[in-house]
């Protein structure tokens, strides 16, 4: 008879061989599919490139490292490291829960998946949290020709529906440090600081609401609301915002030598501000100041 000593140092065995070759012959390719294969139900030209991926033991699941996502072909962000990791008491019932950690422009989000049912198309209830990720670490962010940001994003997110994008959103963010530069200087500014901004978002189905962004800085202080209307591809997603913006007294001072005659009421810039609106598609919008 096997002693019980025996048996377990059996089962050590096996299950280390097991984890051995789980990792040798970790199928990447075929998981490297099925995670795009995800995202273009989202977006078809979003794609995931990834150096390595493979399996974690300590805490078991997914490790991703040196990874970027793209959009038609152009890198969105890079990817520091990623981790997913099933809950284990999930995984008898037929809701599963993952949690996950990505590194990415200098910050983190974590957070985690809850998916309910068996069915692929079942319902989704994802949350995550971002901290000190470096907005000018963002490909995305800073591919526009005409201007750059630099600041720290911090916030939550909340997203309940399919993997589809079909479903509802929330969530609350802060840019500490916000500057935006100027490719072309406006009214012979060329900077702006921003200081502080805060936002607070809505979204159902396609349609995102930005209800509230509030900027308080140095420079100036604001506001802006409106809508987003996401199409695919991305770049046509229609935009529908108005705001308005107030000098502070030395940006006013410098805007009334350089701002021209007739444009806006410099009697009432520094007290009313400027307000402006932005439509029109994402690749190419409008900007009108009233």
């Amino acid at each position: 008879m096997v002693s019980l000593k025996a048996f377990f140092a059996y089962l050590l065995y096996t299950i280390m061989i097991a984890a051995l070759f789980l990792y040798v012959l970790f199928p990447a390719e075929a998981v490297k599919v099925y995670l795009n294969s995800q995202l273009s139900a989202i977006e078809p030209t979003l794609t995931l490139e990834a150096k390595t991926l493979r399996p974690s033991v300590l805490p078991p699941g997914l490790k991703i490292t040196d990874a970027n996502l793209n959009l038609k072909n152009k890198k969105m962000i890079h990817i520091d490291s990623a981790r997913v990791s099933p809950q284990l008491s999930y995984l008898l019932v037929d809701n599963k829960k993952m949690e996950f950690q990505v590194h990415l422009a200098d910050g983190t989000i974590t957070g985690n998946a809850i998916i309910k049912g068996k069915n692929p198309s079942g319902r989704y209830q994802i949350t995550s949290d971002l901290s000190q990720v470096h907005i000018d670490r963002i490909d995305a962010i800073q591919a526009n020709d005409g201007f750059s940001l630099s600041g720290v994003l911090d916030g939550r997110v909340k997203y309940e529906g399919n993997r589809s994008g079909i479903g509802k959103t929330n969530g609350s963010f802060t840019v500490s440090e916000l500057r935006i530069a100027l490719q072309t200087p406006l009214f012979e500014i060329n900077e702006i600081t921003m200081g502080t901004a805060k936002a607070t978002i809505s979204g159902k189905d396609r349609v995102l609401r930005i209800k509230s962004l509030t900027f308080d800085g140095p420079m100036a202080e604001g506001k802006i609301a409106g809508t987003i209307e996401l199409k695919q591809p991305l770049g046509k997603s229609h935009l529908n915002l108005t705001g308005n913006v107030k000098p502070r007294p030395e940006l006013f001072a410098r805007l009334q030598e350089t701002i021209p005659k007739g444009l806006v009421d410099p009697r009432t810039l520094g007290t009313r501000g400027l307000n402006f609106r932005i439509s029109g598609p994402f690749d190419s919008p409008n900007l009108s100041m009233r």
